[in-house]
């Protein structure tokens, strides 16, 4: 179990707290380690991002993990299959698309309401 550890420290005039040093060595903090606060009923919470990152693969590579890749893997694809035929019949319209430069440009401006 991790250790536990209490203490009072004091907001200076810049907004800043200063984390003593063994509060630092029980997280695993250096200077320059970023770490996510989150402010709620009225408490503050502070999470390594050491920490957050153990907590989002743990999520990831649950009991569930091999279903979550599965769905992944699956709306990837059928992400994909609809960019393909949307892809399909923009070329087909294209392909059918007799009209000059000129038509094309006079018939979206037409569409658009914008006078020639």
């Amino acid at each position: 179990m991790a250790e536990s550890l209490q203490f009072d420290t004091k907001v200076s005039r810049e907004g800043r707290i200063v984390l003593p040093a063994n509060a630092r060595a029980a997280l695993g903090l250096k200077p320059g380690d970023r770490v996510h606060v989150t402010v709620e009923g009225g408490e503050a919470r502070l999470v390594t991002a050491q920490s957050l990152l153990h907590h989002v693969w743990a999520k990831n590579h649950g009991g569930d993990a091999r279903d979550s890749i599965e769905d992944v893997r699956r709306s990837r694809r059928a992400d994909q299959s609809r960019a393909a035929a949307k892809w399909e019949r923009i070329s087909k319209s294209v392909d059918e698309d007799n009209r000059s430069e000129e038509e094309i440009e006079a018939d979206l401006l037409a569409a658009l309401g914008i006078p020639q």
